[in-house]
């Protein structure tokens, strides 16, 4: 099985961006890091405050499998802790988009000298 990454969009209300993030910090991270089969992931923050999408979620994992399950698990640990990830995004005006891909084409600088340099 070849590794998925997932990129996850989220719309947030300006005035909601801040709670957004601090949400994020306090109750996926430490449930999502412990997942098997998570490679790693960055949440990029948007430098263009009215851009679409203030924050994406780019996480790479060991399979499409691995990524299922480690979603419906961070689900289930955080609803053992009370926490409602749907009500608490509607309470913030979240609005989500996922998509998975496979790695087609990998690249740097380094691979193909004449783009160093450039």
């Amino acid at each position: 099985m070849a590794p998925i990454t997932t990129i996850v969009h989220f719309q947030v209300p300006a005035e909601n961006v801040e709670r957004f993030l601090d949400f994020w910090k306090a109750s996926f991270l430490h449930v999502m890091t412990v997942q098997p089969g998570l490679i790693g992931g960055t949440i990029h923050r948007g430098i263009d405050e009215d851009g679409p999408h203030q924050f994406i979620n780019v996480a790479r994992w060991e399979s499409a499998r691995a990524l299922q399950d480690g979603l419906r698990a961070t689900g289930r640990a955080l609803h053992h802790e009370g926490v409602e990830v749907a009500q608490v995004f509607r309470e913030l005006g979240v609005t989500v988009s996922q998509d998975d891909y496979t790695e087609e084409v990998h690249y740097s600088p380094a691979s193909d000298p004449s783009l160093v340099g450039a």
